[in-house]
């Protein structure tokens, strides 16, 4: 009796990984799991738009991908297709130096100053308090900054016709309300620069999420927030909007 036996030939791997890559969608930017990248065919497909693309192609482009910045605390994200939404806390984004710094140059700098200004008031002696007017408006916004930075919220509002950033319940003079255009925005990227506040000679250590529009003007977004959130930040814009990240002289790396 004749027996016959069919062989199963092994698929051929068409494209053979090295070391680990992290694959972004060349169209819209997006992470690509390890369930859409198929190494038998050589290829990957974006689970957010459906491009499919060779893996050979990302991978001679891009070998070298900058680090996942993971959601850090104090920040609250929606996603879906049509828009990103995104609300920070203040208090618990803000830099711990920054909120320390704005306590005791609050309590110290109005200890003394306000219980004079109201006795002076109480005495009618209205020139002696002209005197200290500018200690005065030092010390009250030292106090606003500081009810701002313990009770306000960052709302971003990421969608097809752009980005749009409100702070509330308490304006800032650092960050005002911005509507930037999709269209005009070429790259984000983070800077750290000094904050002062108060008597605080040497400052305290902050970061400003930037924006680089299509006239090469440069424009902050967010200012004041520790790293890992203005990263973070960066990242997932850039993400939605389909930017492609590229290294900004100056710019804060992620670790």
């Amino acid at each position: 009796m004749n027996t016959s036996r069919t062989h199963q030939k092994t698929p051929e791997v068409r494209y053979k990984l090295d070391k680990p890559y992290l694959l972004d969608c060349p169209k819209c930017n997006t992470l690509i799991s390890a369930g859409d990248i198929n190494l038998t065919q050589g290829l990957a497909k974006c689970s957010h738009c459906s491009h499919e693309f060779e893996i050979k192609d990302v991978i001679n482009k891009d070998p070298i991908r900058r680090p996942e910045m993971m959601m850090p605390d104090g920040m609250e994200v929606l996603r879906i297709s049509s828009m990103l939404d995104i609300v920070i806390d203040w208090y618990r984004s803000a830099p711990k130096k920054t909120v320390l710094s704005l306590i005791g140059s609050s309590f110290f700098w109005n200890l003394l100053l306000i219980p004079l200004v109201i006795f002076l008031a109480f005495q009618g002696r209205f020139l002696f308090i002209m005197f200290f007017f500018g200690h005065l408006i030092t010390g009250l916004s030292l106090l606003w900054y500081l009810l701002a930075t313990l009770i306000n919220k960052t709302h971003i509002l990421v969608n097809k016709d752009g980005i749009t950033i409100r702070h509330s319940p308490i304006a800032t003079f650092n960050n005002q309300k911005i509507k930037i255009p999709k269209e005009k925005i070429v790259q984000l990227y983070v800077t750290r620069y000094t904050e002062k506040i108060g008597k605080n000679k040497e400052g305290v250590q902050a970061y400003a999420l930037s924006a680089i529009l299509d006239n090469k003007k440069v424009i902050d977004l967010v200012r004041g927030m520790n790293r890992e959130t203005q990263l973070y930040l960066e990242q997932e814009i850039e993400t939605y909007l389909g930017i492609k990240d590229k290294i900004v002289k100056g710019e804060v790396q992620r670790p």
